[in-house]
């Protein structure tokens, strides 16, 4: 609790109390989160800390301050209103109210969102595990994404639509998360190749890469795939964040998906032009 109020103390310090305490579901911290989220340094960590808490107050705070957060800050607060029930509803309203934009919600956190809410937010995001007309998808795509329409695509637009739409899962270039596969190596060229993997992500589909849910008995919900396991613990990657080491004693369900992690639908918030610059990008090649 000194360590928490007191501005004297590094950030260094101060963040590793709240990792510690947010752990334990500690009083001090909860009790000191309205002060601390003002506190640029601190922010992140204050906004990830909530995901361990079940307080609707907690997450009225995160939606009063939303307008006013920085871009990693937003997607961080996205992800803590998406864990757990009572947060999943108040930013179901919130972009009821059009409060959050729909834009900031990514595919996967949406996906997570049906699962922690319920038929509620189907009512408000409309459908979202609906599986679409492939065949439509394809003849839409292959007529817009032409040579001569790649020819005035912009690859740095698309390198930024790139980091925002799959940079949480994937590498490039040695930037990007390791959720996914590296896609550096992979057949990007080949527009027809780029577009299965894009429109029918569970298309073809490795174990390493299948969805895994799990809900803690708090009511906590993570969803990622599974990189190490004992007979006490579970560690769970997941999109945008660390990894998280959950107790197997403290799971109430574990369910393993028949789809990729990759949601379907990466195309649908994009325009034409965006959906043109991040094709220009992925189809690049850097020399060595």
């Amino acid at each position: 609790m000194i360590t928490l109020k007191n501005k004297n103390a590094s950030n260094v310090t101060r963040i590793q109390a709240i990792r510690d305490i947010s752990i334990r579901k500690g009083d001090a911290l909860l009790a000191e989160i309205p002060n601390l989220i003002n506190e640029p340094a601190l922010r992140m960590d204050v906004i990830q800390a909530i995901a361990n808490y079940d307080a609707e107050i907690l997450g009225k705070l995160l939606l009063s301050k939303y307008k006013d957060f920085n871009a990693a800050e937003k997607q961080q607060a996205i992800l803590t209103l998406s864990s757990r029930p009572i947060y999943g509803w108040l930013l179901t309203q919130a972009l009821k109210e059009q409060k959050v934009p729909k834009k900031d919600i990514p595919a996967y956190t949406a996906r997570q969102l049906l699962r922690v809410v319920g038929s509620g937010f189907i009512e408000v995001w409309g459908p979202i595990e609906q599986e679409p007309s492939l065949a439509k998808a394809y003849s839409k795509y292959q007529k817009m994404i032409t040579a001569n329409a790649l020819a005035t695509a912009n690859a740095k637009r698309g390198e930024v639509l790139f980091q925002v739409a799959c940079g949480s899962c994937h590498k490039m270039y040695g930037k990007g998360g390791d959720i996914g596969p590296d896609l550096t190596g992979s057949n990007r060229g080949n527009l027809d190749y780029l577009l299965f993997n894009v429109l029918n992500p569970s298309g073809e589909i490795q174990d390493d890469y299948k969805l895994v849910v799990v809900t803690t008995r708090d009511g906590r919900t993570y969803s990622g795939n599974v990189v190490g396991e004992n007979e006490r613990q579970l560690t769970m990657r997941m999109v945008g964040q660390e990894a998280a080491i959950i107790n197997k004693s403290d799971i109430q369900s574990r369910e393993v998906q028949p789809t990729s992690l990759m949601p379907i639908g990466l195309f649908d918030p994009l325009d034409e032009s965006e959906v043109l610059d991040l094709v220009k990008y992925m189809q690049t090649f850097k020399s060595k």
